[in-house]
């Protein structure tokens, strides 16, 4: 009788640690524990006829940390790059993490779209600022930055474009939100935002200066893609989304997922997995990419983005942060 007790506790022990490793594969091979050892972030542009089925960032051009470094030694590294052409001059706008403080939104100008030059600081705060989302409205120019240690989401307008900027509005208070992007138009006025747990929600008001309440939706998506890596894009009648993809660490990709609302609904589907990846042939994104801005400029599609590269071969594990995930993820197929 003891005999038969310990076999079927054998059997029942085999059966859980077979399990339990497949389990741990599967999990595994959606979101790694071991994670790339990745440091600083560059950026780089290109251009297009069309609208580009995927980045082919090995004909693009790389605007590198080094090169940045040669106008400013203090340069840890630049991100989130976003950009608007007025009359014949191309500006890049990006987060500039300066070595030992917090990062400011530094400034690339170009005439030809080609070939950029530093222009230094236009605005900086006692506050962490990234990702820098200008745009026009109604003859003027603004930004909404992340603006998370702010505890709002500030709105800022140019009092001399592109150099002096100021507070003009605070969207959305008592929030430590990541990321604000939105987009404006006559019918349609909304804005995503993620916060610490990887939940993008949508906002919507009548307008940029009207009332930023949650959408009756609030919860777009949770989990490894649940984040906002860049302007929405206006394409044929559609709207796409550039969500970062997290599944191999921060900053592994950006996907493109369509959003349509009709009568205050929307929905959401995934269109482009992987859209902007990393490239083992380029040192400087040979790690992840994270952020990509694509408007149509002059009947070309221009498009600036960012990515960062390997420090070494080594990878670090995160149990942690693999389990969140796939919690998450899980949770998004039932939310």
């Amino acid at each position: 009788m003891v005999s038969k007790k310990l076999t079927a506790m054998k059997k029942w022990i085999l059966f859980i640690s077979i399990t339990s490793i497949i389990l741990v594969a599967i999990i595994n091979y959606r979101i790694p524990f071991f994670r790339k050892n990745a440091g600083p972030w560059s950026i780089g542009f290109g251009s297009s006829v069309n609208f580009p089925d995927k980045i082919n960032l090995r004909k693009n051009t790389v605007y590198s940390l080094e090169k940045l470094r040669e106008n400013n030694s203090k340069t840890g590294f630049l991100a989130d790059p976003f950009f608007l052409k007025v009359k014949d001059t191309f500006y890049i706008f990006f987060e500039h993490q300066i070595l030992n403080s917090v990062a400011e939104i530094g400034l690339l100008s170009s005439t030809d779209g080609l070939n950029y030059k530093y222009r230094g600081t236009v605005l900086k705060q006692p506050f962490h600022l990234s990702y820098p989302q200008v745009f026009k409205y109604k003859n003027d120019y603004y930004m909404i930055p992340e603006t998370k240690r702010a505890f709002s989401v500030l709105l800022y307008k140019a009092k001399k474009f592109p150099f002096q900027w100021q507070v003009c509005d605070t969207l959305i208070k008592n929030v430590e939100y990541v990321d604000p992007t939105i987009y404006l138009s006559d019918t349609l006025n909304i804005m995503t935002v993620c916060d610490k747990d990887w939940h993008l929600y949508m906002y919507e008001a009548d307008s940029l200066f009207g009332s930023w309440k949650l959408h009756k939706d609030p919860i777009v998506m949770i989990g490894s893609e649940a984040r906002c890596g860049g302007r929405i894009i206006p394409y044929k009648n559609k709207l796409l989304l550039p969500i970062q993809n997290c599944t191999e660490g921060y900053g592994h990709g950006v996907s493109l997922y369509q959003l349509a609302t009709k009568n205050g609904n929307y929905e959401i589907k995934k269109t482009k997995n992987l859209f902007l990846q990393p490239s083992t042939e380029i040192k400087e994104f040979n790690a992840g990419m994270h952020h990509i801005d694509i408007q149509k400029i002059d009947g070309k599609y221009y498009y600036v983005y960012d990515g960062n590269r390997l420090i070494d071969q080594e990878k670090h594990l995160n149990i942690r942060g693999t389990l969140k995930l796939t919690y998450l993820d899980i949770k998004n197929l039932f939310f």
